[in-house]
């Protein structure tokens, strides 16, 4: 544990706490105060970020990169088995923390201006500020079964924004859609975790808590059974939550919130989940080959074949989604390629980048009034600030050299190529992969950027039509043509493409020897934990340049450095990508978009693979028309009737009770013993008659009955 921890890192319980506050006040006054509970979620969000900066400054400048951990223990059920409430503290959740708060933090000063209007919008506040602390809850959690808590909290407030407008139906599909397919893969989540610690059970009091279980399985103490299950299992929650294939189905459909809440959705909260979790129980999955495998190949699918999709789409936001899907793949991949720090490193990136491509794109739609790139054109002539930021963006999402995304995935392609140093195929798919991925990446951002700010406007000033659902009033009456959006939108997107220009180089070969990223999200477990499968690698050098050491069984591999033929090949793959969609988009929308015209591929890619479709076929009909008419069935005839029975059986029984028991027992022995009393009373009543002269004979007839059998038995 830490040693000595300062005052901030004790207090890192407020990080989440406040914006907690912060949604119970606003849904309680908000409407009452001027800024109809903005100021509140402002507030609150601004002092979380205030306390990350602190507790990252403090974790990250330390010399001891032990974890602080802090609990509030209690023992419902006895028998030694304990749970927590309590908090984790080390250099993966402080950089989370910052991401998180950071990202929140934009969103709610653009949201002032982009949501102005809005007849919910103390609704809308509150639950930013409550999904905000959902995931913060997740992240400083200490144990598995806190977690499950954060992270179903995370799921039903992603519900809520997704389906901010409720009003139309498209909005409520598209937010069950969402919740339903999360929670099919919760179901794989919970079930993970409680394998997981039913491996602990014996050897700690304490079953769920992330630390011990990581420090038992490097241990060896838990089985290579519960950690292949276990961890499978919980992957599988990170797939639906963190939009793999074939569980990404809901994440182009979560456009239909509001804008800002998508960037929220994509950059910092929501999809993140699934890999900080992966993250934060690394060691663990890093001790079974097998699982580290499953997660290669479900992210190298994803990233490459995600990705694809977003060539035929025409609205923006469904673009940057399926942007996200594949870098979410990258990220997972790289997991699964032992690139732990590369992971985190791209997903800490990816959120300031992301940020800014969907708040970008909020600007743009703000202005035009739709979400088609199509309706666009020219923009860059009436949105200088929205064209330069988003031109940032774009180039940090293509990887282009020395932004920050090309810092952060360019290390997954050295982790990839590092794995296949070590004979895994897997290293040399992500690696190859990935590279293809990044063309992709980079000619669809191209084609957007270019029908987006070049050519002639192509929009329908009489259009009313637009993002999210809104009407003229939401954003402020009819616009005769595009015009730049207010400070309160352009000044989040001038911060973020700053940090979408820098922050790569904390990872970067720019970066000192120590501290940087790498050293500031180690652990001492993560220093020390090797691959089992690997073992004759164990001895490879650390602290040397990745280039120089080739192989190894450690996780951590030093600080990074320059690979200049892996440059060269991102050099050649940003400039053809971009050189074809030039040739293809140069000039404005083409009558024939190329990407429509590939015949069967476009086929495949516009039916998004027959996901959707299967899955409507194989499970949202099945479930409709037969397991719900077997449900009405099951609960008409048997249920019903059951219930029915036993109302007979009971009335019967009653009945009976009533007739033979309380009428002829239970009435019967107390009216006959009142009856009985009344004939006895009757008679001895005669008895007393007051006749005194009657009264002395029998008293005389008694003596004389009392001498004759004293007589008699003498």
């Amino acid at each position: 544990m830490m040693t000595d921890p300062s005052l901030v890192v004790q207090a890192a319980w407020l990080v989440p706490a406040l914006p907690l506050l912060s949604a119970a006040l606003i849904a309680a006054f908000g409407r009452r105060l001027p800024w109809h509970g903005a100021e509140i979620g402002l507030l609150a969000i601004l002092a979380s970020l205030g306390l990350s900066a602190a507790i990252a400054w403090e974790t990250f400048t330390t010399v001891d990169p032990a974890p602080y951990e802090a609990a509030f223990a209690w023992s419902p059920l006895g028998g030694g088995f304990v749970l927590e409430l309590g908090m984790l503290v080390d250099g993966l959740t402080a950089m989370m923390f910052l991401l998180v708060t950071l990202v929140s933090t934009m969103v709610q000063v653009y949201s002032r201006e982009y949501m102005h209007g809005e007849a919910r919008f103390t609704y809308y506040y509150a639950m930013l500020s409550l999904f905000t602390f959902s995931m913060l809850f997740l992240v400083i959690s200490n144990n598995t079964l806190q977690a499950v808590v954060g992270w179903e909290l995370v799921g039903l407030c992603s519900f809520l924004l997704i389906g901010f407008y409720w009003e139309e139906k498209s909005n409520q599909d598209a937010a069950n859609k969402a919740f339903l397919t999360t929670k099919f893969g919760d179901v794989g989540l919970i079930v993970g975790v409680i394998v997981l610690s039913a491996g602990m059970f014996g050897l700690t009091d304490t079953p769920f808590n992330f630390l011990e279980t990581i420090d038992a399985a490097v241990a060896g103490q838990l089985s290579t059974s519960t950690i292949v299950l276990g961890m499978l299992l919980i992957f599988l929650g990170c797939v639906s939550k963190s939009g793999q294939m074939p569980l990404h189905v809901w994440l182009p459909d979560a456009m239909a919130g509001p804008t800002p809440v998508s960037a929220l959705i994509h950059a910092a909260t929501m999809v993140t989940a699934g890999v900080f979790l992966l993250a934060r129980l690394f060691p663990v999955l890093a001790q079974s080959a097998t699982v580290m495998a499953v997660i290669a190949v479900v992210g190298v699918i994803t990233l490459f074949f995600g990705g694809l999709l977003a060539l035929v789409q025409d609205d923006i936001k469904k673009i940057l989604a399926y942007s996200t899907i594949s870098q979410l793949g990258y990220m997972v991949a790289a997991i699964g390629v032992g690139g732990y720090t590369a992971s985190i490193f791209h997903l800490f990136t990816h959120g300031f980048f992301k940020a800014l491509l969907f708040l970008g794109a909020g600007s743009l739609i703000h202005a035009v009034h739709s979400n088609n790139i199509s309706a666009m054109g020219g923009m860059r002539r009436f949105m200088p600030h929205t064209f330069w930021t988003f031109t940032v963006g774009s180039l940090a999402l293509a990887g282009f050299p020395l932004t920050a995304g090309f810092f952060s995935k360019d290390e997954i392609l050295i982790a990839g190529d590092l794995w296949a140093l070590n004979g895994l195929a897997t290293g040399t798919a992500v690696y190859w992969v990935g590279l293809a991925a990044a063309f992709v990446t980079t000619f669809y951002m191209a084609r957007a950027w270019f029908l987006i700010f070049f050519g002639e406007h192509r929009g329908a000033p009489h259009d009313d039509t637009h993002d999210d659902g809104h009407d003229e009033v939401a954003h402020g009456g009819h616009h005769a043509e595009p015009h730049e959006s207010g400070r309160q939108i352009t000044v989040p997107l001038m911060i973020l493409a700053v940090l979408s220009l820098t922050a790569g180089l904390i990872g970067s070969p720019f970066a000192q020897e120590r501290p940087n990223f790498e050293s500031w999200t180690s652990t001492p477990v993560i220093e020390e934990t090797t691959y089992p499968f690997l073992a004759e690698f164990a001895t490879a050098g650390v602290g040397v340049s990745a280039a120089e050491k080739g192989p190894s069984a450690k996780i951590l591999h030093g600080p990074p450095s320059w690979h200049p033929d892996l440059l060269l090949i991102v050099l050649g793959v940003f400039g053809g990508a971009v050189g074809l969609a030039w040739r293809f988009y140069g000039r404005g929308l083409p009558e024939r978009d190329p990407m429509l015209q590939m015949g069967g591929l476009t086929r495949v890619l516009v039916n998004k693979y027959g996901f959707d479709d299967a899955g409507y076929r194989y499970v949202v009909v099945p479930v409709r028309d037969r397991m719900s008419a077997w449900a009405t069935r099951i609960s008409n005839d048997v249920i019903d009737g059951a219930v029915a029975g036993v109302g007979t059986a009971t009335k019967r029984m009653a009945q009976t009770t009533y007739t033979a028991v309380d009428q002829r027992i239970i009435d019967g022995g107390v009216n006959g013993a009142a009856f009985s009393a009344a004939w006895w009373s009757a008679r001895l009543r005669r008895i007393q008659s007051g006749d005194v002269q009657r009264y002395a004979g029998a008293l005389v007839a008694g003596v004389i009955l009392l001498v004759l059998a004293f007589v008699a038995v003498r």
